[in-house]
């Protein structure tokens, strides 16, 4: 009998063990968009002035709520910015599966 519970009680603390380990690569999820380097990203394009936009005093990048974005072709989020003092919307959109994404211009 306590063999039996001594092996039930293995497979158990395996089983969560595997669940973790899988989990912690995203196995039971999609791919994601670190958050922090779409915010970067997003900034850069919107003050470039040859590649993007030449905005002037962008700050307070903050895309997709602070969560990382699933990436999906097609799939959106959108980023709060502030331009020259004022709020405002960027609308993000994934162009394959591999994470490339278009910056539209602050709404």
């Amino acid at each position: 009998m306590l063999l039996i519970a001594v092996g039930v009680v293995a497979i158990a603390v395996a089983t969560v063990l595997v669940t973790v380990v899988l989990s912690s690569f995203d196995a039971f999820k999609g791919k994601v968009l670190d958050v922090k380097k779409a915010e970067a990203g997003v900034q850069r394009i919107l003050v470039d002035p040859v590649e993007g936009y030449g905005a002037t005093n962008v700050s307070g990048v903050v895309c997709n709520s602070g969560h990382d974005p699933e990436i999906r072709k097609g799939g959106t989020f959108t980023c709060a910015v502030v331009v020259d003092g004022r709020k405002r919307d960027v609308l993000v959109v994934f162009q394959d599966d591999r994470g490339t994404y278009a910056v539209d211009r602050p709404r």
